[in-house]
């Protein structure tokens, strides 16, 4: 059989010296979407489903669902959607079937996509008024602030890979986010809770009984709502939609305790609920099927945690885990629960690991290995030099074996950041894998980290887009939120010890308008955040509350607060620039994969 002129030509190059090559011969990686991640668009038609006799879910919008509950009284809104002018649709569509009144909104969990649009619902007038209330767990404020401002900077980046943030239009046509459409980074809005809970809440709100349970899962702060009168349960993401949970987030996240996650799911199955409204995906119709949805959700969780816990304790590592730990055909071919288009075992079972053990996996040679780029120069030395490192990537490349094309380029890169010809093979691996996986998280990653490969993009544009995602996570909403405290600890961690090596000062925070006074103090390239200002503090600041969220949303800063009038300084003008002097507020621009 003749080889096709264009394989030929590659196989040419293979056999050519690196060396003679600037680049490889032209090739055009069309694009393409795993046919098995291309049928879940089938999920996401935009749809208002009817549960029982009160309970309306809307499908299809948004990433996350909205579900309205018509009480005796007025409106419930459980979740609001990631962006104001999408939930703006939800609603027109809801004011189709009643003109109620909304009379309380419940949000489940902190993350963007299901608090960012209340203002589409209520004003901040009717919840201040005590018109309308909203509902949250009680930790829920402080996990809105950890992750749009403690480690907003990584996570708005990796975010940014996660979502697929830059993909050119070929890349996201006709394709979902596996548990939802493809989420659109838009202006959003945030209301801070009026009433929240602990462990349970059984009330009537607007006229109807309901159930509020903590079950902690995908997030510590989840909560579930039950209606006792007609069986409706709404999950929250315990049950997280119509993919395999994502145990492990690979945009960043803290433990997600697979154990946990288990027993509250457990904990819905004990309610024995007729109908089951998730915040992602279609509602489940019947008590028989809501406990087969639930039970092999939880059975597939547990297999996975329970597998990997078994031969962690003989003594395998992750590397080897994830290629001894694979779900059973009835679990794996659960469709659409346990497929994996949304979160993985491989990725599921590593994050178990280190949830249990650490980053250590017992060797000792792992405890001050050699630095990434020393290391790299070794081995292509050893291997013959970066020609024939190459020839090999590129033969892999050909034979289809795209994962060690690309582990052998990387040797390449890190040794030079600019070898083009390595950063070829790897971006085109990386396509080859990307469009090929079910995944929707690992395909982002993938061609993210293609694009970036190919020059496509650099780690300024992915500043600028990380700042724009930030803005989601971190509105001037939620900033409002902000509490003096929030606003300085987020100072603790930008000290630069550099510039604070020699420095030993404190400098007091009064503001007058909530009565509040904090102190921060730099001990030699440490920071301490003191309640109160300590007996003898000679430097100190004044300005209101809302001053301060001038300062974390950008719009003002302290030079000028202070011209303004709206700073009062206390103390040596040079002993504060000394101070402030001592904090790393920059943000710099970084990709993720060339490294």
């Amino acid at each position: 059989m003749p080889i096709p002129r264009r394989l030929g030509c590659l196989l040419l190059a293979a056999v050519l010296p690196v060396s003679a090559l600037a680049e490889l011969p032209s090739e055009r990686i069309e694009p393409q979407i795993n046919p098995e991640l291309a049928a879940q668009n089938s999920l996401f038609d935009m749809h208002v489903y009817k549960v029982a006799d009160n309970t309306y879910s809307a499908v299809g919008w948004q990433l996350g669902n909205v579900v309205m509950i018509e009480a005796p009284e007025g409106l419930i809104i459980v979740d609001t959607g990631e962006s104001l002018s999408d939930s703006r649709k939800i609603m027109a569509q809801f004011r189709k079937l009643t003109d109620k009144p909304v009379k309380a909104v419940i949000y489940t969990h902190f993350h963007p996509d299901h608090i960012n649009g209340v203002q589409a619902f209520v004003s901040r007038e009717q919840v201040e008024s005590g018109e309308v209330k909203i509902f949250a767990h009680e930790t829920l404020l402080a996990n809105v602030v950890s992750q749009g401002s403690l480690v907003g900077p990584i996570l708005g980046a990796r975010s940014a890979y996660s979502f697929g943030a830059l993909l050119e239009q070929p890349d996201q046509k006709d394709m979902n986010s596996a548990i939802g459409p493809l989420v659109r980074a838009e202006p959003s809005t945030f209301i801070a809770p009026t009433d929240t809970i602990g462990k349970r809440l059984d009330t009537t709100i607007a006229g109807l009984p309901v159930q509020l349970l903590h079950a902690p899962g995908e997030a510590p702060d989840e909560i579930v709502v039950y209606l006792p009168d007609n069986r409706v349960l709404i999950s929250s993401d315990v049950q997280q939609g119509p993919a395999f949970p994502n145990i492990h987030t690979l945009r960043g996240t803290k433990f997600r305790d697979p154990v946990e996650w288990i027993a509250s799911i457990d904990m819905l199955r004990e309610l024995h609920a007729e109908h089951l409204v998730p915040l992602h995906g279609r509602p489940v119709e019947g008590a028989d099927k809501v406990e087969e949805v639930l039970r092999m959700t939880r059975d597939g969780m547990a297999y996975v945690h329970d597998q990997t816990v078994r031969w962690m304790n003989k003594g395998l590592t992750p590397d080897e885990l994830v290629e001894k730990v694979k779900l059973p055909a009835h679990l794996a071919g659960y469709s659409p629960y346990l497929r994996e288009m949304y979160g993985t075992v491989k990725h599921s079972v590593r994050q178990i690991y280190n949830g249990y053990l650490g980053w250590f996996q017992g060797d000792p040679v792992d405890l001050d290995p050699t630095p990434p780029k020393e290391k790299a120069e070794r081995l292509i030395a050893l291997m013959g030099g970066r020609e024939k490192v190459l020839l090999a990537a590129g033969d892999a490349y050909l034979k289809g074996d795209y994962q060690w094309a690309a582990e052998l380029s990387s040797y390449v890169i890190r040794m030079d950041h600019d070898d083009k010809l390595a950063r070829d093979i790897k971006a085109r691996s990386f396509r080859k894998m990307g469009y090929a996986s079910m995944n929707f998280n690992w395909r982002n990653w993938y061609l993210m980290s293609a694009m970036e490969l190919e020059g496509k993009f650099d780690g300024e544009q992915i500043r600028q887009r990380t700042a724009e995602i930030r803005k989601v996570m971190l509105s001037p909403d939620m900033v409002r939120s902000f509490t003096p405290q929030i606003f300085l600890q987020n100072w603790v961690t930008r000290v630069d010890p550099e510039k604070a090596n020699d420095v030993q000062l404190t400098l007091g925070f009064e503001f007058p308008d909530t009565g509040e006074q904090l102190a921060l103090e730099v001990r030699r390239g440490v920071a301490q955040l003191h309640q109160g200002i300590p007996e003898g503090t000679t430097l100190k600041l004044t300005m209101d509350k809302r001053f301060m969220e001038t300062l974390l949303t950008g719009e003002g800063g302290l030079v000028k607060g202070a011209l303004m009038g709206d700073v009062k300084i206390d103390g040596s003008l040079l002993d504060i620039k000394t101070f402030l002097g001592c904090f790393d507020f920059s943000e710099e621009p970084f990709g993720l994969t060339i490294r």
